[in-house]
């Protein structure tokens, strides 16, 4: 680890299913639903960003990162077993890395920017006290979520669909600091055909 201690764990290994094919590599402009906030990622100030698939996915939106330093992708082989097995598999890899931290990403929320990181990493640096640091839009919490190390035993015992966020709403409440966002836009996630027509008619509009 060098600059900020800390790893990007890009949860992409989903099913797609409410959509019907493979969200991550549906075009957007000249980019793909998968690439957007993987390139932000790798434009933060994480250390090292590691995207987490499902065997056998064509991995079509990572292509145009071959070239880039700083990332890697791992398969989840317990993939069917729900995201927290995604999620495990990312904080194995950090440990191994040495990381401080993690800051956990969804791969179809298209409008995350590494602005948006680079402030949970910021707050971080001045907060090192604090088990987490996440988003909150009127009041719930939403990811990315940076978490400290120390919560690293406690997101491994995650099971089946039980993402990161499900320890901030219960144990460790109290032991982070929230930071508000008014817009819901940064928020969106596609798994939807509709979903997906209004994040075209909105990256058209910017």
């Amino acid at each position: 680890m060098n600059h900020s201690g800390l790893v990007g764990i890009y949860l992409a290994a989903g099913k797609s299913s409410r959509m019907g094919r493979a969200k991550l590599n549906l075009p957007v402009g000249n980019q793909f639903i998968g690439s957007m906030a993987f390139r932000a990622a790798l434009e933060s100030k994480l250390d090292y960003t590691i995207a987490i698939t499902r065997k056998g996915d064509s991995l079509k939106w990572l292509a145009p990162f071959s070239k880039i330093k700083g990332w890697s992708y791992l398969e989840c082989l317990k993939a069917n077993q729900g995201q927290s097995a995604s999620l495990k598999a990312g904080v194995r890899v950090a440990a191994e890395l040495g990381a401080a931290g993690v800051v956990v990403l969804l791969a179809d929320q298209p409008f995350v920017t590494s602005q948006m990181i680079n402030r949970l990493i910021d707050e971080f640096k001045i907060s090192q006290i604090v088990s987490y640091i996440s988003f909150t839009h009127e009041g719930i919490v939403k990811p990315p979520v940076l978490f400290a190390k120390s919560l690293f035993p406690m997101l491994c015992e995650l099971t089946g669909d039980q993402g990161a966020r499900t320890i901030i709403r219960e144990e460790i409440k109290e032991q982070g600091k929230k930071l508000e966002i008014k817009s819901d836009l940064h928020f969106w996630d596609i798994d939807t055909e509709e979903e997906y027509q209004l994040l075209k008619q909105q990256m058209e509009k910017s």
